[in-house]
């Protein structure tokens, strides 16, 4: 009889041990499809860089068509690494109208007689690499850096 009641008392310890209640459990982060989209693009174009530059390397490309695909790849990744801080940006605070640059302010009170300078001089340079970029990108399309604000 005792040998019962200590099997079903540490059967009972055991079992309320290991049982999980419903409301213990935490609720599962809420994934953003369109972030994940674009962390793996992202990843997808590291990988195929990665893929070029050991092409390029093994002589299967030439000179010419690995900076033109090089500079395909880096436009692109500039581009949805900017998407990917947008939406960062956007879900960590509520959606408010971002103030344009100083840049983009400056350039509407031009006056009528002044020609407006060439996009690629106004636009932003990367600290990085020294390349000139358009004003809307946030990253440098030619080494992937953050441009600064």
């Amino acid at each position: 009889m005792v040998l019962f009641i200590c099997l079903v008392l540490a059967g009972a310890a055991i079992g309320f041990t290991l049982m999980v209640r419903e409301k213990d459990i935490p609720p599962a982060p809420a994934e953003n499809p369109e972030l994940k989209h674009l962390e793996t693009r992202r990843q997808v174009l590291y990988e195929n860089l990665k893929d070029l530059q050991f092409e390029y390397h093994q002589g299967k490309l030439t000179e010419e068509d690995y900076h033109s695909l090089k500079q395909g790849f880096l436009y692109d990744l500039a581009g949805v690494m900017d998407s990917i801080e947008r939406l960062k940006v956007r879900s960590g605070k509520p959606s408010k109208a971002q103030p344009k640059p100083a840049a983009a302010r400056d350039r509407t009170k031009l006056p009528a007689t002044e020609p407006a300078a060439a996009p690629a001089a106004s636009g932003a340079v990367c600290p990085s690499c020294k390349a000139n970029n358009p004003p809307a990108n946030r990253f440098c399309g030619q080494c992937g850096q953050p441009l600064g604000s």
